[in-house]
């Protein structure tokens, strides 16, 4: 992960991610939510079990993203405007 530098500005290239996170982040949220209603529909269990592992793992993975996103969106944030 990237460290901010305290005492320096947003360069336009973060400008440009913060203006899209928040997309970036509903999108994500999204997919954790997708996935957790398939994991709570009980023929996932009877006609596609095989699939459960994946989607465990795909669940997990997509709730990181989320948490780095807002950690992110944060670390944005603080940085003044250049």
């Amino acid at each position: 992960t990237k460290r901010v530098t305290l005492g320096r500005k947003r360069t336009f290239k973060e400008q440009r991610e913060l203006e899209g996170i928040e997309e970036a982040i509903q999108k994500s949220e999204a997919r954790v939510e997708g996935i957790e209603a398939q994991l709570n529909n009980p023929d996932l269990y009877v006609t596609r079990a095989a699939e459960v592992p994946k989607l465990i793992a795909e669940l997990e993975q997509s709730k990181e993203e989320v948490t780095r996103l807002y950690s992110r969106w944060a670390e944005l944030e603080q940085l003044p405007l250049s």
